[in-house]
């Protein structure tokens, strides 16, 4: 591995530093409000090394952080989020936090914090990663999908840029080891729950990916036991339980 793919790489320290990266899966989401700056705070205050969120492009071509594209089971309004401006979208609140946008997250959050942007919106490509140039902060921000079409948009825009390759189910995934190299993939990130492939075939086939070079990051384990099929296979965690994982962090570290 030479060249550019190589400089990235060392670029990337932030993700190397402790053994297990523990992301807020939507910040510490099961006590704080998901997607608002109080849970990306939270996290933060609790011991994560950053938080994991998701984007969307509004009308006016914000960059929203909102888990989905329709508010309603979030703020309890049918209100999409792509047919409204953002103007239109503060009237609307989680649990009585506003949804944020993505440069705020960037503001409000200590400038070593991880952040792993979750594109579920293609048309959101360019201007998150503008957001993410302005604040200088590549090379701790993860762009993740499960969205091909969506990283590969990315990738042409920057060859600096963190890509993480999300699968809902890593046996239905033939190409993976294919899009890893033309993406030029940092993280694949799994489930914690994997189809019914037992513990040796699940852990040869995570193998397989790692060979290619590729991290490997696991969402969403919210206790120790979620995670022991993937012992000493992966390298990232995205968690709702925040406090809980970090302390499972400490002890495994003693």
């Amino acid at each position: 591995m030479t060249g550019g793919y190589a400089t990235n790489l060392s670029n990337f320290f932030i993700f190397l530093v402790k053994w297990m990266l523990v992301l807020g899966h939507m910040g510490y989401s099961s006590k704080y409000p998901p997607n608002t700056i109080l849970a990306f705070k939270k996290a933060i205050e609790y011991g994560a090394d950053g938080v994991e969120l998701d984007v969307w492009l509004t009308k006016d071509s914000q960059v929203i952080v909102s888990h989905d594209g329709n508010l309603r089971k979030t703020a309890g309004v049918d209100i999409s989020v792509k047919k409204s401006t953002y103007h239109e979208i503060l009237n609307y609140d989680i649990e009585g936090e506003k949804l944020p946008l993505l440069s705020e997250v960037y503001d409000a959050l200590p400038n070593d914090a991880i952040i792993d942007v979750e594109i579920k919106d293609i048309n959101a490509v360019e201007a998150a990663l503008r957001i993410a140039m302005e604040h200088d902060a590549l090379d701790r921000t993860l762009f993740s999908a499960f969205n091909l079409k969506a990283l590969k948009r990315l990738r042409k825009l920057s060859e600096d840029a963190r890509i993480g390759i999300l699968v809902s189910d890593i046996t239905k995934i033939s190409s993976i080891p294919r899009e890893i190299y033309s993406l030029k993939a940092y993280y694949l990130n799994v489930p914690h729950r994997i189809s019914n492939l037992g513990k040796l075939s699940t852990r040869g086939l995570i193998r397989f990916y790692r060979f290619f070079g590729v991290r490997i990051g696991i969402w969403t384990p919210n206790s120790p036991n979620d995670l022991r099929l993937f012992e000493g296979l992966y390298e990232m965690i995205i968690t709702d339980e925040v406090e809980r994982m970090v302390k499972y962090r400490e002890m495994k570290s003693k």
